[in-house]
């Protein structure tokens, strides 16, 4: 098939788009002809690149800069051009360029998807500003541009799905997980030297207020613990400097720096636990790769938030922005420890995490987009009701 798909950004900005490079490079090798319509490629010379022009929201420009992310402009004549010949477009995100993409998939009469990636609260952080009256004005711009523009949209988790149907959303919903990378299943690593006895908390991600990094240095303050207790806050971003600051108020002296590959890969083998904090997540890549590796995660229950999903049971989620809470978590698996640390915990998250590989969704995706193409297969229907997990 030939699949366009209009991304403000297509590059490494954040979650929704390297999804979409994942599931865009994988298309690639399964046969399909992938086009994109983006302000921003990380690869100029692609001969499917069709470049828009781009723009900063006022008040967002550092944290745009930082993420190397512009939101893309209606360009019509670009967009038409893009999309001859396609067999479907789908639009990745609910901003600007998204009513121009819509309108003109509609004049020629290709099936067009919208995808939910992005919340209120992600652009209300950028933004560094928390309203009511700002997330209302989001919701209703995020339907205008294109929510209440197509009739089906598919959402990375039952969680955002059921988001946009309390929002009012009427149409064909559908979720289907992002998928753990192929890369993030349990390795033979040797524990890291440095890690000695202590009990090694890691977390992954882009240092900035709605990921709750902070809250993670001051429950691991609070703990018992803490003085057997290394914690690791792999990722950079905008608070980077403040974290830094912040945790030299922990007796163990925390690990906050941008790492490897590799080191990722090493570090979610051999730690004891991931703890994740952020408020904000449709499904949560970082804490997917973490179960990929068998790692256990212990995870805020924010209302904004899906990656509670990844949690085990309930003493792997704690009270969102609640350090007391968390410090309380943390206490108990240090006392059971060997629990955490055992073969059969290991294998109770490897279990879990079967459901999220990414072959299936890909497979499950292929199977979505087909039904789109040639509604009288029926295909969706059926791959569906054999694969998807229903889940209490």
């Amino acid at each position: 098939m030939i699949i366009v798909f209009a991304i403000d950004s297509y590059n490494d900005a954040n979650g929704g788009t390297i999804a979409t490079k994942r599931l865009v490079n994988e298309l690639k090798k399964r046969g399909h002809t992938i086009r994109i319509i983006s302000a921003i490629h990380e690869n100029p010379d692609d001969p499917n690149f069709y470049k828009i022009p781009g723009f900063v929201l006022p008040g967002a420009e550092a944290s745009q800069e930082n993420m190397k992310f512009l939101f893309g402009k209606n360009d019509i004549k670009t967009f038409k051009k893009a999309m001859e010949g396609a067999d479907i477009v789908q639009v990745q995100f609910p901003f600007l360029m998204a009513k121009g993409v819509v309108k003109t998939a509609t004049k020629m009469n290709i099936p067009v998807v919208g995808a939910f990636h992005v919340q209120p609260q992600n652009i209300m952080a950028a933004m560094g500003k928390t309203s009511k009256l700002l997330e209302r004005f989001l919701w209703f711009s995020f339907k205008y541009f294109l929510f209440k523009r197509v009739d089906t949209i598919i959402s990375p988790s039952k969680f955002a799905s059921d988001l946009l149907i309390s929002e009012g959303v009427k149409a064909n919903h559908n979720y289907i997980s992002n998928g753990i990378p192929v890369e993030y299943v349990p390795g033979n690593y040797t524990r890291p030297d440095w890690f000695g006895d202590k009990m090694v908390l890691i977390n992954v991600g882009r240092h900035a207020d709605e990921k709750r990094q902070k809250l993670l240095i001051e429950g691991v303050k609070r703990s018992k613990y803490k003085n057997n207790i290394q914690l690791i806050l792999a990722g950079r971003g905008e608070r980077t400097e403040e974290l830094k600051e912040l945790g030299k108020a922990l007796p163990v002296k925390p690990f906050i720096e941008y790492i490897s590959f590799e080191d990722k890969l090493r570090f979610l083998n051999t730690a004891d636990m991931y703890v994740h904090g952020s408020i904000v997540e449709l499904e949560s890549l970082s804490t997917s790769e973490a179960i990929g590796c068998g790692l256990p995660c212990l995870i805020s229950d924010s209302k904004y938030s899906a990656a509670s999903q990844f949690a085990l049971d309930d003493q792997f989620l704690f009270k969102s922005d609640d350090a007391d809470d968390l410090a309380k978590k943390i206490d108990y698996w240090y006392e059971h420890i060997d629990e955490l640390r055992s073969d059969e915990m290991k294998q109770k998250v490897l279990a879990e995490a079967d459901y999220y590989r990414f072959d299936r969704s890909v497979n499950e995706y292929e199977a979505f987009i087909n039904e789109i193409v040639n509604p009288q297969t029926g295909e969706l229907k059926e791959y569906i009701l054999a694969t998807k997990r229903v889940r209490s």
